[in-house]
């Protein structure tokens, strides 16, 4: 069975990450999921050391409230064992079943390239070589190790993640797809994105971005126009969240919508919440389930 399908359930259920909402305690976190009628949390853990103080209120609040833990972000390196395991041990402590763990990056942009001192092939490696250890933890603990698709990192595309993986069972190893920063390195179209990912889909990302013009240029050695992608409201991105929802559901997919970065914690947050998962979900709604005649062959 497809490890993002929720058994028998017709639709997504959707949470926050709450990365975005650091200056928030938990207590308020859990407020603003359940005003604004989530099914879940996302929660973005502290460095390990603080970890330790705050998982098991951030796992019993969520349960007193019912709602559901979508899974740990923020977890150790992939590839240090020792960092991993202590990681892997704090999770299913509080039952945790899902850590996103941290990939291998490479380089961002031109200047950072110019300063990368290992080959793509190499940083390859360090992933690939981490998968065996990660499996036996997973197998150890139960618990799923997830790597996001994030630009500047090894697995920016769905491609490189899958590359990684394969072979390995997604029982334990799995990808949270991140529609909006594949936009920014490592694009495909959603269908393929999903489609290429398969078993490995562990739950999925949800914001948008737009690409602008700084007005600036670089001076030397020649001048070059600079860009940046800002985060935006759902419906006014790059991102097609009907297409992506079309996607999904051609893989019958009816796991998590975690929500992130397009609100503010602040007063505006919960209407800003609101409004995004009521385009998901309309979205959602609409999306076709299936190819719709006529059909194209592009490569008759």
């Amino acid at each position: 069975m497809r490890t993002g399908i929720r058994g028998k359930d017709k639709t997504c259920k959707y949470a926050v990450n709450t990365n975005g909402l650091k200056t928030l305690r938990i207590p308020q976190i859990i407020d603003l999921a359940a005003d604004v009628k989530l099914d879940g949390i996302e929660w973005g853990l502290p460095a390990l050391d603080s970890a330790k103080s705050v998982i098991g209120e951030m796992a019993r609040a969520t349960q007193d409230r019912g709602l559901e833990v979508v899974g740990y972000i923020n977890g150790g390196k992939m590839w240090k064992r020792d960092e991993i395991t202590r990681w892997a041990e704090l999770v299913a402590s509080v039952q945790g079943r899902s850590l996103r763990v941290a990939h291998p990056w490479i380089a961002w942009n031109y200047d950072e390239s110019l300063h990368q001192g290992r080959a793509y092939p190499e940083i390859f490696k360090l992933a690939r070589d981490s998968m065996p250890y990660l499996m036996e933890l997973g197998k150890t603990y139960g618990i799923r190790f997830v790597m996001e698709l994030h630009s500047g990192a090894l697995t920016a595309s769905a491609l490189a993640a899958a590359n990684v993986m394969q072979g390995f069972d997604p029982q334990y190893i799995g990808v949270i797809y991140d529609p909006a920063n594949t936009i920014i390195e490592g694009n495909m179209r959603p269908r393929s994105e999903v489609e290429v990912l398969g078993d490995y889909l562990a739950y999925v990302h949800a914001k948008n971005v737009m690409c602008a013009f700084t007005g600036q240029f670089t001076e030397r050695p020649v001048p070059r126009a600079k860009w940046e992608f800002k985060v935006c409201h759902l419906p006014y991105g790059i991102v097609d969240w009907l297409e992506v929802f079309y996607a999904l559901k051609l893989a019958s997919y009816r796991g998590w919508i975690s929500c992130e970065e397009f609100f503010k914690p602040d007063e505006s947050c919960a209407e800003e919440l609101k409004d995004g998962i009521a385009f998901l979900k309309a979205c959602e709604k609409h999306a076709p389930s299936a190819p719709q005649a006529p059909f194209t062959d592009f490569n008759d």
